[in-house]
């Protein structure tokens, strides 16, 4: 896998390390804000270099016309919820980046045998330990509800990086390559 230059975040070269270790043709992610905002685009970016199909599913309705108005195609985003897994398309590699920090623990720890069983390749990033995060922009979706730490995800079968950089959070990043 090419990864194409960009100003990627020290968080964001996690996630190219674990790209250029793999190949695959179809790429979900979960969760967009901020269209216009290019820094944003760094895994689409990714994708179009190794003409990777990606989609992207938004739990908000706000900001999936937002997204299309501000020019993603209407074709690339889909507004859904991680929650219904029967319903998210089909694809190679799914990355939930700062997700999961958004939902219930338990919740999510009972959708993500579905998720492992629908797709290949996992990735998710996310606060490590506890970030207090409330709504924004009218969005109750960005509330912090759950906190995470890197024993869980070892202990679940992932791939454990850490970043401790100029942020005033940590971060972890997990993923999970299956066969």
């Amino acid at each position: 896998m090419i990864i194409p230059k960009f100003k990627y975040t020290q968080r964001e070269t996690t996630v190219c390390d674990i790209l250029k270790k793999i190949e695959f043709k179809t790429f979900l992610n979960i969760g967009f804000h901020d269209w216009q905002d290019i820094r944003k685009h760094w895994w689409i970016e990714i994708c179009k270099t190794n003409n990777i199909d990606w989609k992207i599913v938004e739990v908000f309705k706000s900001n999936v016309d937002d997204t299309i108005s501000k020019g993603c195609p209407e074709d690339r985003i889909i507004h859904g919820n991680i929650k219904d897994v029967e319903e998210l398309p089909e694809s190679d590699c799914i990355m939930f980046w700062h997700g999961p920090e958004h939902l219930y623990k338990q919740e999510f720890l009972d959708i993500l045998p579905k998720l492992e069983k629908k797709y290949k390749i996992l990735i998710f990033g996310m606060p490590w330990g506890e970030e207090p995060q409330g709504e924004a922009y009218g969005n109750p979706h960005e509330k912090h509800i759950s906190a995470w730490d890197i024993l869980e995800w070892k202990e679940l079968g992932y791939e454990v990086t850490t970043v401790k950089d100029n942020k005033k959070y940590p971060h972890i990043t997990c993923y999970k390559i299956q066969e």
